[in-house]
């Protein structure tokens, strides 16, 4: 089997149908069905079946896709080993970072890897965690310092930066700040800023109410997307919301209510983390060097 032919055959996958795949990639249709038919032969089996919307994959399709999705990264992993080899070393890090993570942590960083390789580029983007895990799969990201997924066996390799713990926040005049030992029960009739109920977070504080017996939080607002500069909206009002104990919600004139461990455990692990098996540039390994030495 050839390269092209796994590419091939991911982007009838990624397309849903031969035209729209052969237009994609830039070849004829008749020499892409070619292709197809090529590697069903070679496996035995059908890798997709049609339907009124176009092609989808069978079972064993699925199987297959996976897999060839496995070998692309590998080879791709590949052509950047020996790129790096060539020339000494690759100048593009792609680097994401969980919302809920320090700035100063990561911005610092960047900054001393610029100083030092004046022609590195970065590509960065801030995401959610379980985003930034699903990037780093689809081979899109080299590295993202994040927290640590309970999925990390197996899947992603770890280099552990710090032990975290998320924090409820309120602005620092809110009448709760005056208040010790508080419980959950008394931030139940409150307003909430919080991401969509998708979000693990969001279903770990949804759960932590339940198991008191306590409705739901009030949400204000509801978001589906990160970002610090949301704590803004913070300032003066009523609500509350989750941040990082060391995050850039204390920018923001927010600070932790005293909300004890035992109500709400949000205790976690920060890491630098990367495709299991991924190739790491130069450019990467020295990032993971410059976080560690960042935090210490």
């Amino acid at each position: 089997m050839e390269t092209r032919d796994i590419e091939y055959i991911l982007a009838v996958a990624a397309q849903g149908g031969i035209g729209r795949a052969a237009d994609a990639i830039g070849i004829s249709q008749p020499a892409l069905t070619k292709a197809v038919q090529r590697v069903e032969a070679q496996i035995g089996l059908p890798l997709f079946e049609r339907t009124a919307n176009g092609m989808t994959p069978t079972h064993a399709g699925a199987v297959f896709l996976e897999r060839a999705r496995r070998i692309r990264l590998e080879y791709e992993d590949g052509l950047k080993e020996m790129q790096g080899i060539r020339t000494g070393e690759l100048g593009v890090l792609r680097m994401g970072y969980s919302p809920s993570i320090p700035s100063t942590l990561v911005l610092g960083a960047c900054r001393q890897l610029l100083r030092e390789r004046p022609v590195a580029r970065l590509r960065l983007r801030r995401r959610l965690a379980r985003d930034l895990m699903d990037l780093l799969l689809a081979g899109e990201l080299d590295i993202a310092v994040a927290p640590v997924p309970a999925r990390a066996a197996g899947e992603f390799a770890v280099q552990e930066l710090f032990d975290d713990r998320l924090v409820v926040v309120a602005d620092e005049n809110h009448p709760l700040q005056r208040r010790r030992k508080l419980r959950l029960a008394d931030l139940a009739t409150q307003e909430w800023l919080l991401p969509e109920s998708h979000i693990t977070l969001r279903q770990q504080l949804d759960a932590a109410f339940r198991q008191q017996g306590l409705p739901g939080p009030n949400l204000r607002i509801e978001i589906d997307f990160g970002s610090a500069s949301l704590y803004h909206l913070m300032q003066g009002s009523q609500m509350l919301s989750i941040s990082s104990e060391s995050g850039d919600a204390m920018q923001y004139g927010l600070r932790p209510l005293n909300l004890g461990v035992e109500e709400l455990d949000f205790r976690r692990r920060i890491g630098v983390i990367s495709r299991a098996g991924a190739y790491l540039s130069p450019l990467a390994q020295r990032m993971t060097v410059l976080l560690t030495e960042q935090k210490r």
